[in-house]
């Protein structure tokens, strides 16, 4: 099975959203991209701005 995973970042309001897709071969990628990011994202105090989910393509 395949998996996306679908980033959307707020730009605010001059630039607005983005929307990013990966995919991966399993579920189990998926949730580790997914962690990494939002960890990355809490980090640096971002991680307001982004909405990660994983999806079954």
């Amino acid at each position: 099975m395949t998996y996306v995973l679908i980033v959307v970042s707020w730009l605010g309001v001059a630039n607005g959203a983005v929307i990013s897709t990966q995919e991966f071969s399993s579920a189990e990628r998926c949730e580790a991209a997914r962690t990494a990011l939002m960890e990355y994202a809490k980090a640096r105090s971002t991680d307001e701005t982004l909405r990660p989910l994983c999806v079954q393509k």
